[in-house]
């Protein structure tokens, strides 16, 4: 039987509950670990993350979450773990790397691709550097600066993603092989505009042998119907995020009907719902500004079950449908492929806790 690999050990897919695939706990832009400013309370954090997640347990069945932040956003592995064991949820983390205009560090541009790969199946078979905590996901992304969006230029074949981007994309789909965990990526808005940017992941993905069954293609709910519709077509999963928050111009109601046009066309195995919630941010008490603006409103959990999931009733989408999209198919996206073996031994009470001298991973 499959699993799904968590921060505190594999569990069987039936019990992953509802999830929300694309979350992010804790967050800091690269760099923002030298900013005296930046600064966070670590039991505020804690308390804030387990009472919200308690709240959804309550609101709507959470399970599980996937927490997206790669390895230079600030990925925080005691955080997870010690959030899962109070309150019970599930917590899938990701290895991989964000979009390059932002992320994929010095170090990392000057790896090739079998060892960018390698680095991440060693994150999902061994453990975040430091600790026992193993990953989950493999994230992936392309885009430009979030702060000031413009579209990307076309790179390698034509495509709209970057060469460092590109070499992470392949690495994803190679590790994906070595491993069986799935892949989940992020698009930049700007990008649908001057092109069909989820296929072009998609095909990037494919060229290396990635498994579209066990691929999330992000933030799609931008797209026309014709590049949905040719995404779904070649067997990936598509996901409707940031619900509430207008991000980029995203608009509930357009989105509202191009998931209910995917399920009319027979697509409601491969579609998955998530906030995208920057739950807590690493910046200390700094105002945003013209320099450093907020990327999209957090909103409140209740915002889902309460205004959210109403909406997509008065649409036309069945309780059986919304069950499917919310529990069965994330459920079955990260269940890994036949290749890792299960682990039913959670880590040890130091899981997450770095090692003496170890500070990588924090």
């Amino acid at each position: 039987m499959g699993f799904i690999r968590t921060v505190l050990g594999d569990i069987d897919p039936e019990d992953a509950g509802a999830a929300l695939t694309h979350e992010h706990t804790l967050l800091h832009w690269p760099g923002a670990e030298f900013d005296h400013r930046a600064a966070y309370d670590w039991d505020h954090v804690l308390r804030g993350l387990t009472a919200e997640l308690d709240e959804a347990k309550r609101k709507f069945g959470l399970g599980t979450i996937v927490d997206c932040t790669t390895v230079e956003m600030g990925r925080h592995p005691r955080i997870l773990t010690e959030v899962s064991r109070r309150c019970g949820v599930h917590i899938v983390a990701v290895t991989g790397f964000f979009c390059e205009t932002m992320g994929i560090p010095y170090h990392w541009r000057r790896q090739s691709i079998d060892e960018l790969a390698e680095f991440f199946a060693r994150d999902i078979t061994e453990g975040i550097i430091g600790t026992e905590v193993r990953c989950g996901i493999i994230k992936a992304a392309s885009g430009q600066d979030d702060a000031h969006p413009t579209p990307s230029p076309k790179g390698i074949g034509g495509r709209h993603i970057g060469v460092f981007e590109q070499r992470v994309f392949r690495a994803a789909a190679r590790a994906q092989q070595m491993t069986g965990a799935p892949i989940t990526t992020h698009i930049d808005p700007e990008d649908w505009k001057v092109a069909n940017i989820g296929l072009e992941q998609l095909e990037l993905l494919l060229e290396e042998g990635a498994d579209p069954a066990k691929t999330i293609i992000g933030h799609t709910f931008f797209a026309s119907w014709e590049q949905l519709a040719a995404i779904l077509e070649r067997g990936a999963y598509v996901q409707l995020d940031n619900i509430g928050t207008k991000w980029r111009g995203l608009s509930d109601p357009v989105t509202i009907d191009l998931m209910y046009r995917a399920v009319e066309a027979g697509f409601e195995d491969r579609l998955l719902l998530t906030f995208d919630r920057f739950w807590y941010q690493v910046r200390g008490n700094r105002p945003f500004s013209e320099f450093d603006p907020e990327v999209a409103t957090r909103m409140p959990i209740s915002f889902l079950p309460d205004v959210f999931l109403p909406q997509l009733r008065a649409r036309g989408l069945s309780d059986a449908t919304i069950h499917k999209i919310m529990f069965d198919n994330p459920a079955r996206l990260l269940t890994f492929a036949d290749k890792a073996e299960r682990s039913d031994q959670p880590p040890s009470s130091r899981a997450g806790v770095l090692r003496e001298g170890a500070r990588l991973g924090a």
